[in-house]
């Protein structure tokens, strides 16, 4: 599904008549501006909790193996790959923003949330907790990998208060925005690619075959890329230096992120685990659902979709696994609480952007939950303290917590 969806109030969200007023006086003043920063200001992110601080690199990479299918031009596939890695702690940490390229990433934004640009101009000045990556790096131990992917029409740091929390335990994760399916992709050279991966319109049957199911192979294809080059030995000195353990990779995704990793892990045996955050299982091929998996995967989303099918196909792909399989079920939540989007602003709530009332909460549960499912899968510890997470978490709806029968 879409990362950001249009404006809209929920069915389920009754705002009162204080939220109208207030939404209605914000839409039609003339300094929004200058008014909104006050009235719905934005927060920085939640800071990382683990020993190590955390460091970041972009740059663009080209699959020359693969022709660019979403152009006519005769052109090679290209990806803006994000790597963050952990570096020693740091207390005076110049931290980089969370938005990368403001003049050219806000105005798609907007485009997409139905805003103007000036209710949300002041999102350029969120900042992360991550720095620029030094010139050089000396590491005696090695991290396990993650890939990340996003969501239909969304941005490869989408997730980074999950992103930053991992690499401060102890993991490098290298995310892509997938050129022409994310909201906009900004290469090295000022070149962008606007997202095409299906109007904005109603999820129907036309649209789900011919827009988004054809496009998975495409969107699994980015994921393997980025592990051959990963664990190639290459010319890169930045890929050279990194500390990664190219044995131990694991892949997490958002919605039609959730069906790439599925399917990645499902045909690239390299791959080890997969977090899936409120995935979106209809794209995930029919041959893959039926087969099953052998790998571990946990799920955690909202307690039910508005299609009914979707956890349908979810609970037959894990019928048919072998693996060890995690899902966590949580009431009060939206499809878009499963990314940094409630951390920001109360006004996302207020508008029906997002449900959870307690953005923070929520994202400590995301942090435990996703640490420990890959420490056990990626750094071959115990599983008994995710055991415990699980048994001992009162405030979700439901979990269920399976091994393959001895």
């Amino acid at each position: 599904m879409h990362y950001f969806v249009t404006m809209r109030f929920a069915s389920y969200f009754k705002p009162s008549f204080y939220s109208f007023v207030l939404v209605f006086l914000v839409l039609t003043m003339n300094n929004c501006s200058l008014i909104f920063p006050v009235v719905a200001p934005f927060s920085d992110l939640p800071e990382p909790t683990g020993p190590y601080s955390v460091a970041t690199h972009s740059s663009t990479w080209t699959d020359s193996s693969r022709d660019e299918t979403f152009t006519a031009d005769e052109d090679y596939r290209r990806l803006v790959v994000q790597t963050w890695f952990p570096i020693a702690k740091q207390d005076d940490l110049s931290a980089l923003p969370y938005i990368d390229d403001p003049d050219l990433r806000l105005p798609a934004l907007a485009k997409q949330l139905r805003l103007p640009l000036s209710l949300i101009g002041h999102f350029g000045d969120v900042r992360t907790h991550s720095t620029a990556a030094p010139d050089d790096f000396d590491w005696h131990q090695d991290f396990p990998i993650i890939l990340f992917s996003h969501g239909l029409s969304g941005m490869r740091f989408q997730n980074t208060a999950l992103i930053e929390e991992l690499v401060s335990h102890g993991y490098v994760v290298f995310a892509a925005d997938h050129s022409y399916g994310a909201n906009i992709t900004i290469f090295d050279d000022g070149e962008t690619a606007q997202y095409r991966a299906g109007k904005r319109r109603a999820l129907n049957a036309d649209f789900l075959n011919t827009i988004d199911l054809t496009q998975i192979d495409i969107l699994v294809g980015d994921l393997s890329y980025i592990i051959d080059v990963i664990v190639a030995d290459s010319t890169d000195s930045f890929l050279n230096e990194l500390p990664i353990d190219r044995k131990k990779i694991g892949v997490m995704g958002h919605s039609l992120g959730g069906a790439v990793a599925i399917t990645t892990m499902a045909v690239d045996s390299r791959v080890s685990a997969a977090m899936i955050l409120d995935g979106w299982y209809a794209p995930v091929p029919d041959g893959v659902i039926r087969s099953g998996l052998d790998n571990p995967i946990y799920h955690l989303g909202q307690e039910q979709w508005s299609d009914p099918d979707n956890y349908s196909r979810m609970d037959q792909l894990f019928s048919h696994s072998r693996g060890p399989i995690f899902k966590m079920l949580i009431s009060g939540t939206y499809h878009t609480d499963f990314t940094d989007m409630p951390l920001f602003t109360p006004f996302s709530l207020l508008i029906g952007y997002t449900r959870i009332v307690d953005p923070i909460w929520l994202n400590d549960l995301m942090r435990v939950n996703t640490k420990s499912f890959f420490d056990v899968y990626l750094k071959d510890q115990s599983d008994i303290e995710l055991k415990k997470i699980l048994r001992n978490q009162h405030d979700v709806s439901s979990y269920i917590f399976a091994l393959p029968t001895p």
